[in-house]
């Protein structure tokens, strides 16, 4: 019985130096995802300075430099300031706002 010869090769990768890229990549990911949190943190502080204390409980994340805002506050100036604060720090370049205005029973 005779086989023919059929050489092996690897699969070639769909975009060249793919796999010399992906070191380039992960770091890439991890400093914008640094740079995110330390961007979260100084969001917190300016809330935190403006010496209100119902923005103490704003909750705060990024996602590419876009600031998400969550939580309730008791009335739309503390909403509008938080925005504005948050706006201001920065490295912002986008608000999100997600805050609910509740007013108290």
């Amino acid at each position: 019985m005779v086989q023919s010869a059929t050489p092996l090769m690897r699969p070639t990768a769909e975009h060249p130096n793919e796999e010399e890229g992906a070191p380039q990549a992960t770091a890439s990911l991890l400093t914008r995802s640094l740079e995110d949190q330390r961007l979260a943190e100084r969001v917190e502080g300016a809330l935190r300075a403006t010496g209100y204390g119902a923005l103490r409980a704003v909750r705060v994340s990024v996602n590419a430099r876009v600031v998400l805002l969550g939580g309730r506050v008791s009335s739309y100036y503390l909403k509008q300031l938080a925005q504005a604060t948050a706006l201001v720090v920065p490295g912002a370049h986008q608000i999100r706002s997600g805050l609910d205005v509740v007013q108290p029973n």
